[in-house]
């Protein structure tokens, strides 16, 4: 390959990762961003907000002033209240959505804070821990068992 072609290539492969690089620290929020979206959402006295297995988790007052904890999903935007009562998936739809990805071994399925829970392996025979959003199934968190 010419000499020309061949840093022509490596510019390209280095603006390209750096490309990717920006993106992916332009998508990662903070938890300023975090409190402004929770504020945003009606919560006041936004406190504690810490960020672990993929999701971001606050202590909040909600609109009627009781103390809650809520998880933000920064993907989506989605805040689940660990007070959300209503779900419109049962644990079957839980599992038959787990096992439709690949999971196996899928246990311990329980909606809990707001949030569907399991256990299960993954492709790979990894057991996780995982939660899934309460409306469409989809996994919002993964993190080792």
């Amino acid at each position: 390959m010419p000499m020309n072609q061949t840093l022509t290539v490596r510019a390209l492969v280095l603006a390209v990762s750096l490309a990717a690089g920006a993106a992916l620290a332009q998508d990662a929020m903070t938890s300023a961003q975090v409190r402004s979206a929770l504020t945003d959402g009606g919560y006041t006295e936004v406190r504690d907000i810490e960020f672990k297995d993929g999701l971001w988790k606050a202590d909040v007052k909600d609109a009627t002033g009781n103390k809650i904890d809520v998880r933000f999903d920064p993907a989506t935007g989605r805040i689940y209240p660990e007070n959300a009562g209503a779900t419109s998936l049962g644990e079957a739809d839980i599992r038959a959505r787990l096992t439709a990805e690949g999971f196996t071994r899928i246990d311990d399925v329980k909606f809990d804070d707001g949030l569907w829970e399991a256990e299960a392996d993954d492709a790979q025979g990894q057991r996780m821990d995982l939660k899934l959003d309460p409306q469409d199934g989809r996994i919002i968190s993964q993190s080792r068992d």
